[in-house]
């Protein structure tokens, strides 16, 4: 007898689609065994290997929503697992052999945060579409700290307020999230995914009315449900997602709606927190808090943070204002060095014009370019800036660095002498008639010096 002989035994099984994965239908699932159907032969340019799997608890990136990490058989890294139509591709550290079990285990604290995050976004995007707010959502994301939605107006911060309040409300009430199906393909669904069998995967939140009508009896005269009674549900939400989602919204723990920043078009980025998140920030903040107080010297804690920094910023205007009157006062006198210096050394001829070439070398730690503009205004008004003379002029510690000025009578001068003085020391800057800059560093500042004296000297030779 002769035939085809193929037995189920010996014929490679499908992959699952995405959209019926166990890590979908099932994501508490936080380990499982499946079956290797291929595996790339070399790693790709992140030097991992490719692998397919019949089917698999991690899920592929999609929706917004990041993929899940987890390990292969205890020992080899999934780094990456990624959606290709219906199919999902596994990056892994290390290859797999072809038709083995494999053994899955999801980085649940990954997943569930993103559980919490993504459900949490579905809550609050179906409170916000309610006709009382209609901000309907035109887009989401979610980062490693925050996620947002893109809302089509921008909410009052009254509104975000009780908005917020209504979500922890909901999720006290402990609502169910429901995964079905629909025959009707969404167009917000990329356009690469078709749906397994023809059907689309659906997120829906139901409101149960027991729990409301047990919340509004004002004296607790409602009857508990009997646990056998089946709920009365109606529909909170109800969209297309491929995500892994929370069974119900008592696992959010809690949501934080944060700030809001204007977008294209009128529109609103509303960032928010789910669960751990919100817990994580709470705790982030608070060890603000106490840095802060203890650099503001403020021991009654976050209450005396406003008072305090405004008594310190009327301080540091005080300050500065004094800062500023002695530096005045500091530059006058330099003002009268320098007069005494250059009558010694470049004086005023009979004619007008100046004796030999000279530079004036100056260097303040402490000042900055503010006092160095006042120096140069100065030697202006005081016609100072004569002939040949030029002002190297800088200031700053000399590990750090800081603002020059560069200046004279001669523009061509003041150009050349800026380009000897770069040579030696790593300062940018440019300008006409005064150069200025700013150096890293004021190491090579005496070469520098020499240097600008030295283009004097042949210049004027």
């Amino acid at each position: 007898m002769t035939g085809d002989t193929t037995t189920a035994e010996n014929v490679a099984p499908a992959q699952v689609p995405v959209g019926l994965l166990t890590c979908q239908h099932t994501p508490y699932l936080k380990q499982f065994t499946t079956t290797v159907l291929s595996c790339s032969k070399k790693p790709n340019k992140q030097k991992l290997y490719e692998v397919q799997l019949q089917d698999t608890i991690l899920f592929p990136e999609g929706g917004g929503q990041p993929c899940d990490y987890g390990t292969l058989n205890e020992t080899i890294e999934v780094k990456n697992v990624q959606r290709v139509g219906t199919s999902h591709v596994h990056h892994t550290s290390a290859p797999v052999q072809e038709g083995i079990e494999a053994r899955l285990q999801v980085d649940w604290p990954r997943r569930f945060d993103h559980m919490q995050q993504h459900s949490g976004q579905h809550l609050v995007s179906a409170i916000f579409e309610q006709p009382e707010y209609g901000c309907n959502t035109l887009a989401w994301g979610m980062n490693a700290t925050r996620c947002h939605v893109e809302l089509s107006k921008p909410p009052t911060p009254e509104q975000v307020q009780e908005v917020e309040d209504r979500l922890n409300l909901y999720i006290r009430r402990n609502y169910p999230v429901h995964v079905t199906f629909t025959d009707q393909r969404p167009d917000t669904l990329p356009k690469d995914y078709v749906g397994p069998n023809g059907v689309f995967r659906v997120i829906e939140i139901m409101e149960d009315l027991d729990t409301i009508a047990a919340e509004q009896d004002p004296i607790g005269t409602q009857a508990p449900q009997d646990p056998k009674q089946e709920r009365r549900l109606v529909r909170l939400d109800y969209n297309p997602c491929c995500g892994t989602h929370v069974t119900s919204l008592k696992d959010l723990q809690c949501i934080k709606l944060l700030h809001q920043e204007k977008i294209r078009g009128g529109n609103s980025r509303l960032f928010f927190v789910v669960g751990q998140r919100a817990l994580n920030l709470l705790q982030e903040t608070h060890q603000v808090t106490r840095d802060l107080a203890s650099v503001l010297s403020a021991p009654g804690g976050p209450e005396t943070f406003v008072d305090t920094v405004v008594k310190g910023q009327k301080q540091a205007r005080e300050s500065f204002k004094q800062v500023k009157t002695l530096f005045k006062e500091i530059a006058a006198y330099q003002l009268r060095d320098w007069i005494q210096e250059l009558n010694n050394n470049s004086p005023v001829q009979a004619d007008g014009s100046t004796g030999p070439a000279y530079v004036v070398k100056y260097h303040r730690e402490d000042a900055d370019m503010d006092y160095l503009v006042l120096l140069t205004s100065m030697l202006k008004d005081n016609d100072l800036l004569l002939g040949h003379r030029i002002f190297v002029l800088s200031a700053g510690e000399k590990k750090e660095g800081g603002p020059m000025v560069i200046t004279g009578k001669s523009d061509d001068l003041v150009k050349k002498a800026a380009a000897e003085v770069s040579k030696f020391v790593e300062v940018k800057g440019g300008g006409k008639g005064r150069w200025q800059g700013k150096s890293k560093s004021w190491k090579g500042l005496e070469a520098a010096h020499a240097a600008a004296e030295a283009l004097l000297r042949n210049e004027t030779a």
